[in-house]
């Protein structure tokens, strides 16, 4: 959330001053700029927001394949997917993982329709018994 708020608050706030600086102010502006959008931004926001909901991903595919509720291969989805955000979470680190990133921003919309079609099959066979 704090990676999302700094846009209509903080930055928002120095792009005002900036408009009305002078040149050294400036600077120093767009100096306080980099600095809140790289810490809020990169890692608050990307790098701490990408592990709380890859963490969710995989944790949520193991449910899925302890409960046998759902076929096997929708808990290793979610479980791969997962993982492969842990890894592509590093992107802003090492190009190393650029790949596995890219891979995954299709694997995640995907997942979450997957999983939110296997919830709803869930709530209904469950409210059935």
């Amino acid at each position: 959330m704090l990676g999302l708020m700094r846009w209509p608050t903080l930055h928002w706030r120095l792009a005002q001053a900036y408009a009305t600086a002078d040149a050294s102010q400036q600077a120093i502006l767009a100096a306080m700029f980099d600095g809140l959008n790289t810490y809020l931004g990169n890692y608050i926001g990307e790098f701490l927001g990408e592990l709380s909901f890859s963490l969710f991903f995989v944790l949520s595919g193991w449910a899925l394949l302890r409960s046998r509720r759902a076929p096997a291969w929708v808990g290793s989805f979610g479980m791969f997917t997962g993982l492969c955000g842990l890894a592509g979470m590093f992107r802003n680190v090492t190009p190393a993982v650029d790949g596995i990133a890219a891979i995954n921003n299709y694997l995640l919309p995907l997942w979450m329709i997957v999983f939110g079609v296997v919830l709803i099959r869930y709530r209904r066979e469950g409210a059935h018994r």
